[in-house]
């Protein structure tokens, strides 16, 4: 894959145009650490974009609160003076309850004590705690590493070793070029470009160097670019949750990529 990756550089000229050691290079990282190294968000994330799925229809009534609290009636968290604000609020939690815990709603019947009772539980058990979960997700969310990364799928549209080398450029650009210069000759050293036999010998070179003393590198790079494509992830639950006014702040981007948003 490596070679072919260089081999397939080596015809773009201009803007395109980079010595195809180095997509090579790039694309020999990726075969040599797909499948073994593992993104840290995912179950997290999965597991928070399932209870959104479950907790979207009942942010109408989200809205409706925030519509009808005072905030200068705010003495504690959730604590307000406005009745039709805490009216609001409750119907919200209940309808959480529903899509949560459907059995105890149905237990609870039509007794409105133990409906209360039953909101305020998933309320302090379920979704403030979810909502805090998903703050806690998207806090270290960064819009630039975001931006920069939907750039680099459009290389993916002119090859697969070129998409590697510019999203590696992206994700850890200091780890990437000690690799390099780890595992590959000087530059001054590197073939011609046109030089394929050549080229696919230093190639192999770095992939056997993958394979022993640069593994560690390797794959430090790899994990790199895992964690950075959270960002189209993290994007969508911060928009939710700023959207619907469970988090301050500003969308200033919502992506390219139509990652799993949360309505």
């Amino acid at each position: 894959m490596a070679a072919a990756a260089a081999a397939a550089a080596s015809k773009y000229t201009g803007k395109y145009a980079l010595h195809p050691l180095l997509p090579g290079a790039a694309q020999a990282v990726a075969d040599a650490c797909r499948g073994k190294l593992h993104p840290s968000w995912t179950d997290k994330a999965q597991t928070l974009l399932s209870t959104w799925e479950k907790l979207h229809v009942c942010m109408p009534r989200y809205a409706s609160f925030m519509a009808k609290c005072n905030r200068k009636d705010l003495k504690r968290p959730h604590i307000f003076m406005n009745e039709q604000a805490q009216a609001a609020l409750g119907e919200f939690y209940l309808c959480c309850a529903l899509r949560l815990r459907a059995n105890e709603v149905e237990a609870a019947g039509e007794d409105s004590a133990k409906l209360l009772d039953l909101a305020g539980q998933v309320a302090q058990n379920d979704v403030e705690p979810f909502f805090q979960d998903c703050r806690e997700f998207v806090a270290n969310y960064s819009e630039a590493l975001h931006r920069r990364l939907d750039d680099t799928t459009v290389w993916r549209e002119v090859e697969d070793g070129l998409f590697w080398h510019h999203s590696f450029e992206v994700v850890a650009e200091e780890a990437y070029r000690d690799l390099r210069q780890e595992a590959l000759p000087p530059e001054a050293e590197w073939p011609n470009r046109d030089d394929a036999f050549a080229v696919e010998a230093v190639l192999e070179r770095f992939t056997t160097a993958l394979n022993g003393p640069s593994r560690s590198k390797a794959e430090e790079l790899y994990q790199s670019f895992l964690e950075a494509s959270a960002m189209p992830v993290k994007c969508s639950i911060r928009a939710a949750l700023i959207d619907h006014g469970i988090l301050y702040g500003d969308v200033g981007y919502r992506g390219r990529q139509a990652a799993d948003t949360p309505e």
